[in-house]
């Protein structure tokens, strides 16, 4: 049941999901051997990030829900390494509570290994497990494991409408919502778990870390511990779950991640020469390797826009070239903080006269006449930002126009909250109206150099 007004012990938990140990890196049959050895060994290594995690900060437990393995034949150098890691939490005092998902379902063959007591694997009829400490009951856990690869019943509704416990979870590997782009195991709706009155709903299946529902039933995705592709871009980790005596809920992310993916965008509109694009990758590079010095990075960078170096990107051996050059500058070696650029994609175009075609009488001519105009007159802020005695009385048409179309989109809480700040004051007015203006002579010319 949810928790009351009557005060109970403070403890924490870890979740996690997806670690998919075992699993191959896709996408990467170039990479020196050095550094394919270092991208097999990220999934364990983004184990022993949540094991030091949670004797670090003295859990009580660490959930996993499914997909701890990546196949269903649950490699067994990856069982050993998992068991290893488990007896570690055994010592420490820590329980460790696993859903199986589609990956690793209870069905599939799996090398007879004896995991530390304190390991406890649901079974594929909903159980329930208590969490003590010091002989005090924390929490009900609920959870149940997949018995095939592929289940479409919809597991959430076993799950009691009133569960026991000062405090209870329940753990499941789901597709929340009929998300498209994931598969639709055990689908059910955020209706389906908002019913039953878990405080904490433990989550897996879903790579992407989300929280569903920040109020009891809390409804949390943790993501994957370590992407694997193009796909799982950005950090990758576990979720710290801190419970007050009151009961409220606190989530920390604890990034585990050992290979960090990334994707890159550039323009080349100011480049004058190849040496201008090694200069922008390394300032890139840099920036990356600053924000998570301690990771080893992967990154596919797209070169877009229209400039100089266009015609010497259009040939296959400068690229070639280019991807080595870069690769043998930034990432020599596997060592953390560097950057191995798995590709490098050219969606450039020719370069054109903008302020030839700018005085054309016809629409390309009107849309950079009105780019020009909205340069030279920036839209006034906010009332909200500046107060309404500032606002300009006659502020600029375009500009204006420009501005409100963006709102929507900028002024959104969310972005707000991705960029910790106002979206405004991020943003590069002038390069905004550049690419704006290249885009527009794109989008009307084409590739076609004589018009």
């Amino acid at each position: 049941m949810w928790a009351g007004d009557d005060l109970m012990q403070a403890f924490s938990f870890l979740h996690c999901a997806d670690l998919h140990l075992g699993a191959p890196f896709q996408g990467l049959a170039e990479v020196p051997p050095n550094l394919a050895k270092r991208l097999r060994e990220a999934p364990i290594q983004a184990l022993d990030r949540i094991v030091s995690t949670a004797i670090e900060h003295r859990v009580v437990a660490v959930l996993v829900s499914g997909d701890l393995f990546d196949a269903a034949d649950r490699n067994l150098r990856a069982q050993i390494q998992l068991r290893d890691r488990l007896r570690k939490l055994d010592d420490a005092g820590i329980r460790t509570l696993i859903a199986a998902g589609n990956h690793d379902p209870l069905g599939s063959a799996a090398a007879s290994i004896d995991y530390p007591p304190s390991v406890h694997f649901f079974g594929t009829e909903l159980e329930t497990v208590p969490l003590t400490r010091d002989g005090q009951l924390l929490a009900h856990v609920y959870g149940i494991s997949y018995g095939a690869a592929s289940v479409s019943e919809n597991l959430a509704l076993r799950f009691p409408p009133n569960p026991e416990g000062p405090f209870s979870i329940a753990m499941l590997h789901t597709n929340v919502g009929a998300r498209a782009e994931h598969e639709g195991y055990s689908p059910c709706s955020l209706g389906d778990l908002e019913a039953r009155a878990f405080d904490y709903w433990a989550l897996g299946h879903v790579h992407k870390r989300e929280t569903l529902r920040a109020t009891p039933p809390v409804v949390h995705y943790p993501g994957n511990t370590q992407g694997l592709h193009m796909k799982d871009v950005g950090p990758r980790g576990a979720t710290l779950v801190d419970v007050s005596t009151s009961g409220s809920i606190t989530l920390s992310p604890v990034w585990t991640d050992a290979v960090r993916w990334h994707r890159g965008r550039s323009s080349i509109d100011r480049y004058e020469s190849i040496d201008d694009v090694i200069t922008a990758f390394d300032e890139i590079s840099s920036r990356t390797a600053a924000e998570a010095p301690d990771r080893f990075h992967i990154m596919l960078w797209t070169l877009m826009g229209s400039g100089k170096v266009h015609d010497s990107l259009r040939r296959a051996d400068t690229v070639a070239g280019l991807l080595q050059s870069l690769r043998e500058r930034h990432a020599p070696e596997p060592a953390p903080g560097a950057i191995w650029l798995q590709r490098l994609d050219v969606a450039t175009r020719p370069m054109r006269d903008i302020e030839e075609l700018r005085k054309q009488q016809d629409l390309l001519g009107d849309l950079l006449r009105l780019a020009e105009e909205a340069r030279e007159n920036p839209p006034a802020m906010s009332p909200s930002e500046i107060g309404e005695d500032l606002i300009l009385e006659d502020p600029p048409e375009v500009s204006t126009a420009i501005r409100d179309e963006l709102g929507t989109l900028l002024d959104d809480p969310r972005l707000r909250a991705v960029l910790g700040g106002d979206a405004w004051g991020v943003l590069d007015w002038q390069s905004l109206l550049r690419r704006a203006e290249v885009l527009a002579v794109e989008g009307l010319l084409g590739d076609d150099t004589e018009s």
